[in-house]
């Protein structure tokens, strides 16, 4: 089992895709911020769900890419079973299909 330190945080949303060949995965829906966001209450708080679809390395965690796409909160997402692509789907009403490097 893995843990990488996260962008973003998925106790309430979002998700993870792992690449076919085990070397990469993509996350994205999660949301930014945490208990001492700014603008967070004494019980903490969040600045929102984010937008942004992240490839990272399976074995460092490091960021490989960053994606802009949706206008609203990623809320799936999942590599073909090639590799070659993935999908995203957001909340607003929309399915965005990536090409990667396999």
């Amino acid at each position: 089992i893995k843990s990488h330190k996260m962008p973003i945080h998925f106790k309430v949303e979002g998700g993870a895709s792992l690449h076919p060949s085990g070397k990469k995965f993509i996350a994205g829906g999660g949301r930014r911020g945490g208990s001492m966001a700014l603008g967070a209450g004494k019980e903490g708080g969040e600045l929102g769900s984010d937008l942004l679809v992240y490839v990272f390395d399976f074995e460092t965690g490091k960021m490989l890419e960053c994606h802009k796409g949706h206008h609203g909160p990623v809320r799936c997402l999942r590599y073909h079973p090639d590799g070659k692509s993935y999908a995203t789907g957001s909340e607003d009403g929309t399915i965005r299909l990536w090409k990667t490097d396999p």
